[in-house]
């Protein structure tokens, strides 16, 4: 079983994908489809997020998401004292509606890392494609944060290959996020980078995703 867990497309080589809403543009949702929706720190309108959190609020009750994102923060864009409120307001909505949070960090893996342990969050959280250091991805573990990787395997498989290796395979997770590749040649690559038959790779993930999404 192929697993992708956080696409942007239609993952068709995916047995199980978990499809991005952004919300600002809710699609309709397809019965046999699972969705994530959330507040991207890219296209933050502070005239619009409260409308936004509504939105996802209806989907959360409405059973229509099986997690929260993407969102988080990104140290490119301005505004980031906004952005921490955008994501706790998120975060308060994964606490309440016992959903997991796919988290986009970029240059903010520490501030990630405070705000969850002062939000006391529960809820799993999944940092998707992962490019920090395994010093950072070792600290996420600790606190119940899953490490998800995608194409940057593929075009840098030298520099996660000790990351990998060392990581708690027990928190890895797979994804293409919006990239051409195939969620089959992620998995590819990362059974190769930690010399693991596919099938137990396959395995590997099936039992993580259980653990996050029951």
């Amino acid at each position: 079983m192929l697993i992708d867990i956080h696409t942007h497309n239609n993952s068709e080589d995916a047995d199980i994908a978990i499809i991005n809403q952004f919300a600002y543009d809710v699609k309709p949702v397809a019965e046999n489809q699972q969705y994530s929706c959330g507040i991207h720190p890219w296209f933050i309108q502070e005239d619009k997020v409260y409308i936004w959190l509504k939105q996802i609020e209806e989907l959360c009750q409405e059973k229509k998401i099986v997690a929260i994102g993407e969102c988080g923060l990104d140290k490119n864009i301005k505004n980031l004292e906004f952005q921490k409120i955008v994501f706790k307001d998120q975060i308060r909505l994964s606490e309440q509606y016992r959903l997991p949070v796919i988290v986009h960090s970029v240059k903010t893996h520490h501030i990630v890392s405070e705000i969850r342990n002062s939000s006391l969050a529960k809820q799993p959280w999944i940092i998707h494609g992962y490019n920090g250091s395994l010093e950072t991805a070792q600290q996420f573990v600790k606190q119940n944060i899953f490490i998800s990787f995608g194409e940057n395997l593929i075009k840098h498989p030298d520099k996660f290959q000790k990351l990998l290796s060392c990581l708690d395979l027990d928190f890895l997770l797979l994804e293409t996020d919006d990239s051409e590749i195939s969620i089959a040649d992620v998995y590819r690559q990362a059974a190769k980078n930690l010399s693991m038959d596919m099938g137990l790779l396959e395995k590997r993930i099936e039992a993580n995703f259980n653990s996050v999404f029951g």
